[in-house]
């Protein structure tokens, strides 16, 4: 089993149906499968949906941690997002990495693709990981 196949994920990215499917130090790919309520009036994914797949890959690749009683917080200060194209399937996957750290901040970047690999945004952010974080080695 994956160390973080147990590991609750915020309420938020459940309700959206976000799914983790890689998961290690400083890098992370989550997965959706669109449906109609995440889809706007021209029928292509929302952006405030991408906005939240950019924002949880960026922040939870810098949250990783193979000890179970080690499960890092993080919440967002910045985050920049550049839409670039139109999905073509019904499923997005965001690739998200920690591009710097420090001791309380890290800095991250993410992308979002379809099913065909096309780019469909890019963003990046700053994130804060939270005093209710064990001091791991980040």
């Amino acid at each position: 089993m994956k160390p973080w196949a147990n590991k609750p994920m915020p309420a938020f990215n459940n309700h959206l149906g976000f799914v983790v499917e890689e998961w290690r130090e400083k890098h992370i790919k989550i997965s959706a499968l669109l449906k109609p309520e995440h889809l706007n009036r021209s029928g292509i994914p929302h952006g405030g949906f991408i906005s939240a797949l950019l924002d949880a890959a960026t922040a939870l690749s810098g949250a990783h941690s193979d000890d179970p009683l080690d499960y890092k917080k993080a919440l967002t200060l910045s985050l920049n997002i550049n839409y670039l194209g139109q999905a073509q399937s019904n499923k997005l996957y965001a690739i998200g990495k920690v591009t710097a750290s420090g001791r309380n901040i890290y800095y991250g970047s993410a992308e979002v693709f379809d099913s065909f690999d096309n780019l469909i945004a890019s963003g990046q952010g700053v994130f804060r990981w939270r005093k209710e974080s064990t001091d791991a080695t980040r």
